[in-house]
């Protein structure tokens, strides 16, 4: 009797081929494409929230100390790395002062006061 012994083949079939990690590197590259316009878009909006709520609390802040003693009505608050002189007239109660561009977490943001509520961009 004839033994016929088949060899299989001798290399390491342990490893990733090459297409294959072409194939994931790919798949990183579309999700990081995807991901990082998204994650700048986050940054602006927190940027500008964290601006619009330093502002808010600085108008807050006027008004009460106007209240308090009635003569106080300027303030100067920080805005990230800006500032802002903030001005109340006690005739009508309007603040000025608050549009402008600031400097936030190295980013620019527009902040305009309408409707008695600050808004940033």
């Amino acid at each position: 009797m004839l033994t016929v012994c088949l060899k299989r083949n001798s290399r390491d079939d342990n490893g990733f081929t090459l297409v294959e990690l072409l194939i994931v590197v790919a798949i990183i590259a579309i999700l990081a494409a995807i991901a990082i316009p998204q994650f700048a878009q986050y940054r602006q909006k927190a940027a500008a929230a964290s601006a619009a709520m330093s502002l808010t609390g600085c108008t807050q802040d006027l008004n009460a100390r106007y209240a308090d003693d009635g003569t106080t009505t300027t303030k100067t608050c920080g805005v990230g790395s800006s500032s802002a002189t903030l001005t109340l007239n006690p005739s009508d109660g309007t603040i000025t002062g608050i549009d402008g561009s600031y400097t936030v977490k190295g980013l620019s943001v527009m902040c305009a006061l309408s409707n008695n509520q600050v808004e940033c961009t």
